[in-house]
């Protein structure tokens, strides 16, 4: 008996320690993506992986393979990268992804296998790019409707993204009531620690161009307030009534007043100086952070605010 439970001791104190290393690794993959540290974080994930066969293990090591050869895309491009070579390390982002999914199906994994299919389509063009759109759409309801992960901002915000690019029926299902709705969703789920400054951006570029009034606004919300009511099948149907959720009454956290008192374009105003105001005094800015705050700084002056 004695002998019995010292080996239960033993593989508990294993476990633990080998959880808490796996923590670790996963804590420094992290910090090195967000402090813009791609290429350092890619050889550190790639060192890690040869030390493991664990599926799950491998599977949370490639989904930060992909995420941090995403950004390194994103910075090839400021830097003026041909297309080929965009295709190419988005298509790179995508085969990590899927092979993540193959050792373990992790949201995070669907998460970043769309997003580098999306940043692939950017660089295509909409038109050239429609039949990577509806795998895209599958991930992110694989995310939202299997997995049940209703508090992942990036798969809201890539959602928005592909909803407002798309063109509508009868060429693809573009929409841009329902891109609102998944970007205010994508801008409610943004962790606590964390700026990104161009969700907001991408909101207020999505109202600028809708452009209702107040009173149209109203009437516009209510509707989508009885949609939100339904019955849906799926959660990913559901949130893409979520601008009217909390009805036409409801008070935006960056705004003094209800969403039936502003027009579209006031509310977008709104977003920018409460995205550039949130910047102005976070502790640290990424690369991608300083652009989206220039932008919405440059937006604010074209709109005339």
């Amino acid at each position: 008996m004695v002998k019995k439970s010292f080996l239960v001791l033993i593989v508990l104190l294993f476990t633990f320690t080998t959880l808490f290393a796996n923590s670790a690794v996963y804590k420094q993959a992290d910090d090195l993506f967000w402090s813009d540290r791609y290429e350092e974080g890619k050889s550190y994930i790639e060192g890690e992986l040869k030390k493991t066969t664990n599926p799950t293990e491998r599977s949370e090591l490639l989904w930060r393979l992909s995420r941090v050869t995403l950004g390194i895309g994103d910075e090839m491009k400021v830097q003026g990268a041909s297309k080929d070579e965009l295709f190419a390390i988005f298509e790179e982002g995508e085969a990590q992804a899927n092979e993540a999914i193959k050792s373990a199906p992790l949201a995070w994994a669907y998460v970043y296998r769309a997003s580098n299919i999306g940043r692939w389509g950017e660089t295509k063009g909409p038109l050239n790019s429609l039949a990577k759109a509806k795998g895209m759409r599958d991930d992110f309801a694989y995310v939202i409707d299997t997995l049940g992960v209703l508090d992942n901002d990036t798969a809201w915000y890539v959602l928005s993204q592909l909803y407002f690019q798309l063109p509508g029926w009868p060429i693809s299902f573009g929409d841009i009531d329902t891109a609102i709705s998944y970007s205010r969703k994508a801008i409610d789920s943004i962790p606590q620690e964390r700026l990104l400054p161009g969700h907001f951006k991408s909101l207020a570029k999505m109202l600028w161009k809708r452009d209702l009034s107040a009173s149209k606004r109203q009437s516009k919300i209510q509707s989508i307030e009885k949609e939100w009511k339904k019955s849906h099948k799926s959660s990913l149907d559901k949130y893409g009534y979520y601008e009217g959720a909390n009805g036409v009454n409801a008070v935006p956290f960056y705004s003094p007043v209800a969403l039936n008192k502003m027009s579209d374009r006031q509310e977008a105003q709104m977003v920018l100086a409460y995205a550039i105001a949130k910047y102005e005094v976070w502790p640290f800015h990424s690369r991608s952070d300083k652009r989206n705050y220039d932008d919405m700084k440059a937006l604010m002056q074209e709109w005339g605010f």
